[in-house]
């Protein structure tokens, strides 16, 4: 069992459905939760940064907290970051010591409701953190996406 678990988000709906994922092995495997959302670089002042930077966190509070706290999740940590995405992923990893990584395929849904059911190829931010990965990584794929599954 993982005692360690990082989620990657994007903050859009299609992450919620992997959020749940996410949240669920965490539960039944009582384990610490790290939820991470990057900024990517960020141009801008220290200060700046810092201000976006809390900005964001609330904003990562506000999609998961009522989630977590019908889960009974109490054991988590939001973290955010501004630079290369990718990096900051892999070095939070290290640095935390997780066990398993759980991220969508995309940034993106990778098709809506009715559309063609032939999925392309991971998104950068995925295809990257699987060759990089310091520990496993569990994608979800759409086809566990309520709405998505084949039919």
């Amino acid at each position: 069992m993982n005692k360690k678990i990082l989620f990657c988000t994007c903050l859009t709906e299609y992450c919620d459905h992997i959020f749940n994922f996410a949240l669920n092995l965490a539960k039944e495997s009582d384990a610490k939760l790290w939820i991470y959302h990057g900024l990517g670089r960020l141009n801008s002042s220290e200060e700046e940064t810092l201000e976006t930077i809390k900005k964001t966190e609330a904003r990562v509070e506000d999609a998961y907290e009522d989630k977590l706290k019908k889960s009974g999740v109490k054991n988590y940590m939001i973290n955010i970051s501004d630079g290369d995405i990718t990096t900051e992923i892999t070095k939070l990893a290290r640095n935390a010591k997780i066990e398993l990584i759980v991220m969508g395929t995309s940034t993106q849904a990778p098709l809506d409701i009715g559309e063609s059911v032939n999925v392309g190829p991971l998104g950068p931010t995925t295809a990257e953190i699987v060759l990089s990965s310091p520990c496993p990584v569990l994608v979800v794929p759409p086809s566990l996406i309520p709405g998505l599954a084949r039919r």
